[in-house]
């Protein structure tokens, strides 16, 4: 009784609204805000707000533990008449970066995919082992990686015994192979969730198709090429704009590695935001830096909703 009573509560209530409050916020509206209040007390108090303090943050002069000073666009006319010559660099290095790391991790996924799709021996054992650098944490792969590329590292050791070469690889001290060396650890770290996505992919493929394009005497290139990258065209895409989205916004692992050097050679946008805000004390013109990328991220999730909508559809 006292639950149908709970439950006609708002109900009765929402009875005594005017006519037209009910055409316009439905007839059950106030037992549909108490179920959705709390969800949106919370998405206000944690994103909204947050994000809104950033945006008025970013037309300020503020150093930390001082007041802000409103500047207005200063701080992007900053970016772009050459006065901050560091996001030029950052906004490049991130470009590479991520289109680097994406590019490795589905070549590199959809090889493991291929092979862990096939009726392998102890397929299952090689699929869990498969997902343990998904499952490391970020600060603890970060530091394993910093051990083996160290000069007194087992690759360098091994280098050094068998006399490969002159003196040791300077991997994240040297600006020239400094930032392949970062791609290569992300996509050692990214790689398990190209492969999870293909995996589940390639098993929705009705295997009719190949069976049937076997006959026709279609080659494995061209079983590969016209059944199988069609097939998953939406799951790459998906997974692309996802994996985009993460490798972009990345601070941990180069952070760990490289700290943004040599000579900027590894600073990421997220990288040199921070590197501005805390350690150089502006927090507006930090909060600036991460603005400018806003645009790109609202382009991704757009067509990343738009997607995967089309999909439940």
């Amino acid at each position: 009784m006292a639950q149908q009573q709970i439950a006609l509560g708002p109900r009765r209530a929402a009875t005594h609204t005017s006519p037209a409050l009910r055409r316009v916020l439905g007839r059950d509206w106030l037992l549909a805000w108490a179920m959705v209040g709390p969800v949106v007390l919370i998405v206000l108090a944690l994103l909204i707000y947050p994000f809104v303090d950033a945006i008025l943050l970013s037309f300020q002069e503020r150093f930390i533990g001082k007041e802000g000073t409103w500047i207005g666009f200063a701080n992007y006319v900053s970016f772009f008449n050459g006065v901050d010559k560091g996001f030029g660099k950052a906004a490049l290095v991130t470009f590479i970066f991520t289109g680097g790391a994406i590019l490795g991790k589905f070549i590199v996924g959809m090889a493991m995919a291929l092979v862990l799709n096939q009726q392998v021996p102890a397929r299952n054992i090689f699929r869990g082992i498969m997902f343990l650098p998904w499952a490391v944490p970020a600060v603890v792969s970060a530091y394993v990686w910093r051990f083996l590329f160290d000069t007194t590292g087992p690759i360098n050791g091994m280098i050094a015994e068998y006399g490969l070469m002159d003196d040791y690889i300077y991997f994240f001290s040297d600006a020239r192979i400094a930032l392949p060396a970062l791609i290569l650890v992300t996509v050692w770290s990214g790689t398990p969730f190209w492969t999870m996505n293909l995996l589940a992919g390639l098993a929705a493929i009705p295997q009719e198709l190949y069976e049937a394009a076997e006959i026709d005497g279609a080659t494995t290139s061209q079983r590969f090429l016209y059944i199988t990258m069609p097939s998953l065209q939406s799951v790459i895409a998906v997974t692309a704009m996802l994996s985009t989205i993460w490798t972009s916004a990345n601070l941990t692992q180069i952070f760990v590695l490289t700290g943004g050097g040599p000579n900027y050679a590894t600073t990421t946008l997220p990288l040199y935001a921070y590197l501005t805000a805390i350690p150089g004390h502006q927090l507006g013109a930090g909060a600036a830096i991460s603005m400018m990328v806003v645009p790109f991220y609202m382009i991704l999730v757009y067509f990343l909703t738009r997607r995967m909508l089309q999909q439940e559809a």
